[in-house]
């Protein structure tokens, strides 16, 4: 997970501060639950929570799919194509030993690589530029710019 600047090393070390109480591996029950609770809410357009829900889930597995494919679908459907498009390659890379070691099977590969196709042809969106207060008052004009 590397493309300018993001690499897996410092985004896991970033999400372990964040979320502190979250043990690698531990051998908590809830966190099984995380990806499905994530696409619930992805579903819902409840983006917030589901990023919230998969950066959990990476903190917890690292090593799975799951976490890294569900936070890149978030931001797909936000339009940030960079993020997403860097969290998706990392979660074919995690499937793609997933199945060399038999603990996926090649179909779910397949629908992760789907989606990363999808991901790579979005279009780059320009950040927004911010709002010009063109009378220059410093009050903020209403929609009909009064």
């Amino acid at each position: 997970m590397d493309d300018g600047g993001l690499d897996k090393v410092t985004y896991l070390k970033g999400l372990r501060t964040q979320f502190p109480d979250i043990a690698p591996y531990g051998e908590d029950d809830w966190d099984w639950t995380w990806a499905d609770d994530g696409y619930q809410f992805l579903e819902t357009c409840d983006f917030g929570m589901a990023e919230l829900t998969f950066q959990r889930l990476i903190v917890a597995r690292p090593s799975d799919p799951d976490g890294f494919e569900g936070l890149a679908m978030v931001y797909k459907a936000l339009g940030i194509r960079r993020e997403a498009a860097v969290l998706i390659d990392e979660a074919v890379k995690l499937a793609e030993k997933a199945v060399e070691k038999d603990r996926m099977d090649p179909e779910s590969l397949a629908e992760i690589r789907e989606v990363q196709r999808q991901i790579h042809e979005m279009p780059e969106v320009p950040a927004p530029s911010p709002e010009v207060d063109e009378d220059d008052d410093g009050e903020e004009d209403d929609e009909a710019g009064w």
